[in-house]
């Protein structure tokens, strides 16, 4: 049985739902200042290494006693024993009490079902601190003033969806020890915020710990030439209407037992029955088999937090359509091959974050079926490569799915490049900066002398309804994508190198309310029918 334990530790959470009679944990660092990461062991077993701030988990553990030790430089310098019953949901954070010395703590999770469309918020007071009132605002107005919360103490309460304002007061008074910032609040997630690290000293923070509370259900329509759209119903019950290579979702539900209709000109055309838990995130996708039969096949996602450096990418074959072989090249050189991919099958592989190629070729063959497409993979982004359509009558694609697997509470900017690129690359000089600091919007590789358009957005899954990233092939732009929706655009130019650069300042005021947004461009060029070509997209927050 401790093989066992010890095996799911290692391994982390794949899928918790079918794992229901286990406990779970996420393990948090909350202990600023120490000279190197620290280890975590339970019962003598090494589990991981991280550092201040960072967390790991949901781990499962089957129901029983622990000792859980964090080790510096090889010396045990917390420890605890702890007992876990079926079903338990805990967050374990090692942390500064109220005179600065550390501590590890264990605090319940609260994962009782939520009245959707609800979120849950709990904040915890884990720092070297006085009591604090806790202060959540939005839009500009005050939703609910938790006064004198001490070290070690929690408050939590269901909110509607939305980005909240979260302030530290001082107890009893109107001086600020941290705050505001911007709290995104999703539907049918449960947040953990610890306050964490010294309120004398510039490392006290905030950490957010998001935990699933209902399942998440995406639909993928891969089944060419129905002559009609389609409507999706689950337990009778119409969701939405869509056409071939169109995807809505993820949609959050209840947990329970569903019957999902594909529902054609009046008739139920395909259906398939699931049960579905908390923890679940499943893209069902209707697509053809390899003898051109229409299939409702559901996969079960992995949204466990990728390790440090890596990405996580899930490669799909639901199209009518031979065998192919996945290749990822870094810089030319093949760092992954899966070879013979067949229709019904999936496979997931942690990749190096990096600029990196993805292509499909006809199994065993150099015959090229789909891409090459520049991808650069980001730090906890999920990506679904969905190959779908008749490959034979020219209906085949890949259905491209992103999932942000974190969302983080901001303090300074920084930024990051993620997405795909048909040629320009994008970037910020410098990467990080504070609120007020000049900074610019880098671009090269671009065509010279050109026009080009600079896009601002707030998605990267989204742009009214439809599906993000969005494939421009069909519209004659192979390797290109939308990355982001727009919420303003405006033109420049490339200068005779292909580069550009424009500047920007995020005015101090802004701290308060600002959240996450994305830049893209396109560059006008004469080198494929569409006539432009996409970069990645910038993240900032």
């Amino acid at each position: 049985m401790m093989k066992t334990i010890l095996s799911l530790l290692a391994v982390g959470l794949s899928s918790l739902s079918a794992l229901a009679q286990d406990a779970t944990v996420t393990v948090l660092h909350g202990v600023p200042g120490l000279a190197a990461p620290v280890e975590v062991f339970a019962d003598g077993n090494r589990l991981f290494a991280f550092d201040y701030g960072d967390q790991r988990g949901p781990l499962t553990l089957a129901p029983g006693s622990y000792t859980l030790d964090v080790r510096l430089n090889g010396a045990v310098i917390l420890s605890t024993n702890a007992t876990l019953n079926a079903g338990d949901d805990v967050s374990v954070i090692a942390h500064l009490d109220a005179n600065g010395g550390p501590v590890l703590s264990a605090f319940a999770n609260d994962d009782s079902a939520l009245t959707l469309p609800a979120s849950r918020l709990t904040v915890r007071h884990t720092a070297q601190a006085p009591a604090v009132d806790i202060i959540l605002g939005q839009n500009g107005q005050t939703v609910a003033t938790i006064p004198n919360v001490s070290n070690g103490q929690e408050f939590s309460t269901d909110v509607a969806p939305g980005v909240y304002s979260a302030q530290l007061n001082l107890a009893g008074t109107s001086s600020v020890a941290f705050g505001p910032v911007d709290v995104v609040v999703e539907n049918g997630n449960g947040y953990g915020i610890f306050a964490v690290g010294d309120a004398s000293a510039p490392n006290f923070t905030l950490l957010q710990q998001s935990l699933p509370l209902a399942p998440r259900v995406t639909v993928v329509h891969g089944i060419p030439a129905l002559g009609a759209p389609v409507t999706v119903a689950a337990n009778t019950a119409p969701l939405f209407t869509f056409d071939f290579r169109e995807t809505r979702g993820p949609l959050v539900i209840d947990s329970g037992n569903y019957t999902f209709d594909v529902i054609l000109n009046g008739n139920v055309a395909l259906t398939g029955n699931y049960t579905l838990g908390r923890f679940d995130d499943v893209t069902v996708v209707a697509h053809l088999d390899t003898m051109g039969a229409p299939q409702l096949t559901p996969f079960f996602n992995d949204t466990s937090e990728n390790a440090p450096g890596e990405a996580r990418v899930t490669v799909r074959h639901l199209a009518d359509a031979p065998a192919v072989d996945l290749i990822v090249s870094d810089q030319g050189v093949a760092i992954a091959t899966v070879p013979g991919l067949t229709n019904g099958n999936e496979i997931t592989a942690a990749l190096p974050l990096g600029n990196l190629e993805v292509q499909l070729n006809a199994a065993g063959t150099s015959t090229v079926v789909f891409g090459p497409v520049n991808f650069r993979p980001q730090q906890n982004v999920l990506y679904e490569f969905n190959a779908v359509g008749d490959f034979n009558a020219a209906t085949f694609g890949v259905e491209v799915l992103q999932r942000d697997l974190t969302p983080a509470v901001p303090n300074s900017i920084t930024t990051q490049v993620g997405g795909w690129s048909c040629g320009p690359a994008i970037g910020a000089s410098p990467t990080s900066f504070d609120y007020g600091e000049p900074w610019q919007l880098v671009v090269d590789n671009a065509p010279a002398s050109a026009m080009a358009i600079v896009n601002f957005g707030n998605s990267i899954t989204t742009l009214n309804g439809i599906a993000l990233p969005l494939d421009l092939q069909p519209l004659g732009a192979p390797g290109c994508f939308l990355n982001s929706n727009a919420l303003a655009v405006f033109a420049t130019m490339t200068d005779a190198q292909g580069e550009l650069a424009v500047d920007y300042l995020i005015p101090r005021a802004f701290a308060a309310g600002f959240g996450v947004a994305y830049f893209q461009v396109g560059v006008l060029t004469a080198g494929n029918s569409l006539g432009v070509v996409t970069s990645e997209y910038l993240q900032i927050n």
